[in-house]
């Protein structure tokens, strides 16, 4: 299958208590290391955490990209249900979005995903920004990454993960039944992003760093224009009932039937493919409506 770039990212507005505390966000950033370990097909390209949602740049193919997405969807509304004590309620659900070969989509999504923080009216830069990859990119000559620095300005030595106890890990990965490799580095609470995160790959996308320092300005034009595909690529979410109409109407002149649930798989699939064209619906609502998950429908509707 064909590999290309995606955009992960969860709608803040449709997001509800995603990050509630700061141990929510060492758990959020982590688990973006774990996915990426245990799904190797997928290269982490830049990513960024926000209070009410994250975004990711991903490279793969889009089969492997929502694997991930879905992977740490249910990392995350794990490590939620074991810490919060049904305490306050998460609503978290993740979109991925297709760059789909556009060199001026893909600019500007890259650059989105590590200046949130500032956009979002932070007082921070994204080179400083402590829960995203700003800090890696464009570096001329030796640095010293955020992460190692602890709370009182100490600068830390990393260590192996496979040099930690059982606890420590434990409490890096939120999770028994996955790890990741013991030589990967960690400190200060931090899976490294240095040990997965193709920084030479975000570089390649701008050539030069005075391309780049352009696309950081995000004027709001170029913003609107990705705010705008990322609408399009979601899709338009109908009221039930004029829904499952146009899902039967659609389902008899192709298979002389109103009910899905008469059709194979293939024939879901073919009909959630023109559910989309025809009507852009969404990919949540096409899942519903022909009776398949909603993985399956991302990785065969566009």
């Amino acid at each position: 299958m064909k590999r290309d770039y995606f955009h992960v990212c969860a709608k803040g507005a449709d997001s509800r208590n995603f990050i509630i505390c700061e141990a929510d966000y060492y758990a959020a950033f982590n688990l973006i290391g774990v996915c990426a370990a245990n799904i190797p097909q997928v290269v982490v390209v830049s990513f960024s955490i926000e209070d009410s949602h994250p975004h990711f740049l991903l490279w793969g193919t889009k089969e492997d990209c929502a694997r991930f997405k879905a992977l740490y969807e249910t990392l995350y509304v794990h490590y939620a249900a074991a810490t919060r004590k049904g305490g306050a309620d998460l609503s978290f659900h993740c979109e991925l979005y297709s760059i789909d070969g556009d060199e001026d989509y893909l600019l500007n999504v890259a650059v989105y995903t590590v200046i949130q923080a500032t956009k979002d009216g932070k007082a921070v830069m994204p080179y400083d920004y402590y829960w995203g990859t700003g800090c890696m990119v464009f570096r001329t000559g030796p640095y010293v990454p955020v992460w190692l620095f602890d709370n009182q300005g100490n600068l830390c030595r990393p260590v192996p993960f496979g040099a930690l106890g059982t606890r420590a890990r434990r409490a890096l990965l939120h999770t028994r039944k996955l790890t990741i490799p013991d030589h990967w580095q960690v400190c200060n609470g931090i899976i490294l992003p240095s040990n997965y995160v193709d920084v030479a790959r975000f570089e390649s996308i701008y050539g030069t760093h005075n391309r780049f320092r352009v696309f950081l300005s995000s004027p709001r034009k170029r913003e609107e224009m990705m705010l705008a595909r990322m609408t399009e690529q979601r899709g338009v979410s109908l009221e039930d009932l004029e829904a499952r109409k146009v899902c039967g109407d659609v389902c008899r002149q192709l298979f002389g039937t109103r009910d899905p649930r008469r059709l194979d798989t293939r024939q879901r699939i073919r009909l959630a493919q023109q559910l989309r064209s025809r009507f852009r619906l969404t990919f949540r609502q096409l899942a519903t409506l022909v009776r398949l998950p909603e993985t399956e429908i991302r990785t065969f509707v566009l």
